[in-house]
């Protein structure tokens, strides 16, 4: 073996303990966010009282995707929806709307209007009903960054596998 081969070798071993670091860490990190979405889950039970998750209130609403993920080289990133974006502006710009103009209270809405406007919460599993605790809310937040979590540690994942092939090639 040659030095540069060594070193080019010592290199990936190096490059591969440094991912192997950061996959444990976001792996703690994983475990600490469900554990914490656990218990604000109890919580959130143990506040509506065990009455209200009989069959019942079972949430007959269809399930859809809440995020999408890309996978581009190895790399998984998570897709913003357009309708997500959006909302975000209209919220901006709605906000800053009200802040100029001040409602007459003898106005009527359009029905129209409010009927083009989508609820937040179509084809969302709202096991709690829409009046969700604090919570329940904290704990659908925190699964949401544990997403992102998880991307992160499958694409940290998929780099130590391919340092590992390719140390197997040198």
């Amino acid at each position: 073996m040659t030095v540069q081969s060594i070193k080019r070798k010592n290199e990936l071993y190096l490059e591969k303990m440094e991912l192997t670091d950061k996959f444990v860490t976001l792996h703690e990190k994983l475990q600490n966010e469900l554990s914490l979405a656990s218990l604000c889950i109890s919580k959130a039970k143990t506040t509506h009282g065990i009455s209200l998750f009989s069959v019942n209130s079972f949430d007959s609403h269809d399930l859809e995707p809440s995020v999408r993920i890309n996978v581009d080289d190895g790399k998984f990133t998570i897709v913003k929806e357009p309708e997500e974006e959006e909302t975000k502006k209209e919220k901006e710009e709605t906000d800053e709307g009200e802040d100029k103009k001040k409602k007459d209270s003898g106005e009527s809405e359009d029905v129209e209007d409010s009927e083009a406007k989508k609820s937040p919460f179509a084809g969302q599993f709202r096991p709690f009903g829409v009046l969700e605790s604090t919570a329940a809310k904290d704990a659908r937040k925190i699964y949401k960054s544990a997403i992102q979590t998880i991307v992160d540690l499958v694409s940290t994942q998929k780099s130590i596998i391919s340092k590992t092939h390719e140390l197997a090639d040198n």
